[in-house]
């Protein structure tokens, strides 16, 4: 598989949907492919705004620099090399270490694009929400 299609990006979306109902929580989900396109995003009721625009931040940052926004955190904090990268791209295209977002990656390690989840009570609880969602889909 070359490309991030539209119905694997849905099951992304549905698994990353039905993790945080079984958890009680109100998340955005978004998976963008390895060009930046939105490919698929939805928003539970009752999410607020910010979620949607931090889920597809999360999700652009994962399929733009092909890691884990949790595995940027630590890198980009005050000091080390990369402390600069969240301003990198500039204001249309917002990179985030904020954990939530993940590649996704083909069987053969091709980097497709990546989800992104937002919403949910902590930081670390979108990184679990996007790593159900890919290890199920």
């Amino acid at each position: 598989m070359d490309d991030l299609t539209l119905d694997h990006a849905q099951e992304l979306i549905d698994a990353a949907l039905a993790s945080a109902t079984e958890h009680g929580w109100l998340i955005s989900a978004a998976v963008i492919d390895r060009h930046g396109n939105l490919v698929a995003f939805a928003r539970q009721d009752g999410s607020t705004l910010a979620s949607g625009l931090s889920a597809q931040a999360k999700a652009w940052t994962a399929a733009a620099i092909g890691a884990s926004t949790s595995d940027l955190q630590p890198l980009t904090a005050p000091g080390p090399p990369i402390h600069g990268l969240p301003h990198a791209a500039g204001p249309n295209r917002p990179i985030t270490p904020v954990p939530g977002g993940i590649p996704i990656r083909a069987a053969d390690g091709t980097l497709l694009g990546g989800i992104g989840i937002g919403g949910a009570p902590a930081p670390g609880d979108d990184h679990l929400v996007a790593d159900s969602a890919v290890r199920s889909a």
